[in-house]
């Protein structure tokens, strides 16, 4: 709708605010994501203060051009009054919808999004050039459909492609994105769509590790349709602009992504570990969202991240569960005496702790299933969680103490990327995907980095 993302776009018509009639206009900016109402009204006959205004959960504005746009969730961020004559009101809504009709209390049966940044990660189409004088598409025949959140979640393709326009341009583009449908088995609100539409992002996001963008996303309802032939009919679209702003993508290699789509099996329901996975995806996605992020920052989100992630999804956060799943996974080692240090130190074993604590829970997910994946990290290091531990707390809560032990520098990215790496595989794993192979690979190359760095910089 529109093409130049970084340019504010204006759009006149009349507001229905709390059932006045004011006349106005709606500022929209795709980059930044803002979705702003500018209104003036006289106020000379009403009273010289003007209405008093704060959130206003819907307002509908009809645009000179004919359509209707019905704006939700709208605070108010301005509301000046001069010479007590006029009133100047602005308002920022969280989301819009563009249609031929108000659209306040409409509920949709299907919400379909065209995302960029995420065709690679689909697999769904990849060039052919078996044959080198001539280069085609080569589709993926699977279903690719998913049935998640009492909806059925389908994947495709919309390939925009100027070749077959009419006159034939001297240059031509083409652009293939992907499409995701979400289709409800009953009708529901605007924000079950949201709801369902972020997890599915958010699941993307971490699979490619980089942004995913919307580029266009509409609403549907079966019984809303108009006539375009005889006898054959097309639902309404109920176009739906949100206040996302267009984040900055680095277009990452398909070797860098976590999974793609063919790892998620469709028999799989995955619903209950998004909702569980939620918050962790939003404090993991924020190292992409944010690219200037302070490192403390960084740290501190991914440890945070690790920490509700075991949280909701080990020994349901019971202290005793926990206890007691280590001493029946490792009470019969040799060793035992060596684990218990990491996973039942002295705070840990202490009557009056009635949790689990970080240094726990690092070293629990370290360890995992005692495959040695991450023993550089628990084995050779054993003291590692620990420094993590008092890197956190130092940075929260400050203290000379905890300042000689607290990571900086170079150190400290070198735990981030340890910490990082942890979070994604066991993320995976609860996800039915392990990239096992992927972390091992990842884990070698960081070491042979390090040590390659340590040798260059003796000379």
């Amino acid at each position: 709708m529109w093409e130049n993302i970084d340019k504010d776009i204006h759009y006149s018509g009349v507001f229905n605010i709390l059932g006045e009639e004011i006349s106005g206009e709606l500022i929209y900016n795709k980059k930044k994501g803002t979705i702003l109402i500018n209104v003036i009204k006289n106020i000379r006959d009403v009273s010289p203060l003007g209405r008093s205004y704060a959130n206003i959960n819907s307002i509908t504005g009809k645009m000179n051009t004919g359509a209707v746009v019905s704006l939700f969730h709208n605070r108010c961020v301005k509301n000046h009054t001069q010479a007590f004559h006029t009133q100047q009101l602005n308002f920022v809504a969280d989301y819009m919808i563009w249609s031929n009709s108000n659209t306040i209390d409409k509920k949709h049966n299907k919400m379909t999004c065209v995302l960029k940044n995420a065709l690679r990660w689909s697999g769904l189409t990849m060039l052919d050039t078996s044959d080198h004088s001539v280069i085609k598409l080569k589709y993926n025949k699977n279903d690719n459909v998913y049935h998640w959140f009492n909806s059925k979640v389908s994947f495709s393709t919309n390939l925009n492609c100027g070749l077959f326009a009419f006159p034939i341009e001297e240059e031509t583009k083409i652009v293939e994105h992907l499409v995701v449908e979400i289709e409800a088995e009953e009708e529901q609100d605007v924000s079950y769509f949201i709801s369902v539409r972020n997890k599915i992002i958010s699941l993307i996001s971490f699979a490619i590790r980089d942004n995913v963008n919307i580029e266009e996303q509409y609403l549907q309802n079966y019984e809303d349709t108009y006539e375009i032939a005889e006898n054959v009919t097309e639902c309404y679209k109920d176009y739906l602009i949100t206040s996302d702003s267009h984040l900055s993508t680095h277009r990452n290699n398909v070797w860098e992504y976590n999974f793609t789509l063919e790892k998620i099996l469709p028999e799989k329901d995955i619903r209950d570990e998004l909702l569980k996975l939620e918050p962790i995806f939003n404090l993991y996605l924020s190292l992409f969202k944010y690219r200037d992020m302070p490192a403390e920052m960084v740290f501190l989100n991914i440890v945070q991240a690790l920490e509700t992630f075991h949280a909701r999804f080990f020994y349901d956060d019971n202290k005793e569960k926990y206890v007691t799943s280590v001493l029946d996974r490792f009470g019969n080692y040799s060793n035992f005496s060596d684990i218990e240090k990491l996973l039942l130190c002295d705070t840990q074993k202490d009557e009056n702790c009635k949790y689990i604590i970080l240094v726990s829970r690092l070293n629990d997910l370290l360890i995992g299933q005692y495959d040695g994946l991450f023993y550089e990290y628990y084995g050779i290091d054993s003291q590692f969680a620990q420094t993590v531990a008092d890197t956190r707390h130092y940075y929260t809560h400050y203290g000379k103490s905890k300042e000689k032990k607290a990571l900086k520098g170079d150190k400290l990215l070198d735990a981030i990327f340890v910490l990082t790496v942890l979070l994604e595989y066991n993320v995976c794993l609860v996800l039915g995907i392990d990239i096992r192979e992927t972390i091992t690979h990842r884990l070698s190359s960081h070491e042979a980095w390090k040590q390659f760095e340590k040798e260059s910089n003796k000379k």
